[in-house]
């Protein structure tokens, strides 16, 4: 009878432990898993703010190159603009099209510029209010030559 005991707790105590063993494993792997999710998800959303980040940059730089060149903005340059629009607004959340519209039209009270790149900073950063001011941000204007002397 002693043995039988002792045989039977042996194999429970393997058994009942194996078990523990198994489910300890099925939960590492699946918090190793959740993991993985949580950081594939913070890099897709990086990655999409970089993208949006260079939409708005690629927007406004196209649309303000026309103002570093002589002369008045011909067809090929709006084109350019137009199809670099086009190309971009399609990456863009709303917030930031809302934003860049009233500009790009040369709408009375729009936003320069500068107060453009803040806003898209705040939004894609998530931001409750921009960390820095339209007027801190650098600017080159263009050169203007002077007039040949005579």
């Amino acid at each position: 009878m002693v043995w039988s005991s002792f045989i039977s707790g042996v194999a429970g105590g393997f058994f009942g432990s194996g078990a523990v063993w198994l489910l300890l494993k099925i939960y590492l792997a699946h918090r190793l898993e959740l993991a993985r999710s949580k950081i594939a998800e913070e890099r897709l959303k990086l990655q999409k703010q970089r993208e949006a980040s260079t939409a708005v940059a690629e927007i406004l730089s196209t649309w303000i190159k026309s103002n570093y060149q002589e002369g008045t903005t011909n067809d090929e340059q709006r084109w350019e603009i137009q199809t670099t629009y086009w190309k971009n607004i399609l990456l863009l959340d709303k917030r930031l099209i809302d934003q860049l519209f009233p500009l790009l039209a040369l709408r009375d009270g729009a936003i320069t510029t500068n107060e453009m790149v803040v806003r898209a900073r705040q939004i894609l950063l998530g931001l409750e209010e921009p960390d820095i001011k339209a007027d801190a941000l650098n600017n080159w204007p263009p050169v203007k030559s002077a007039p040949a002397s005579g």
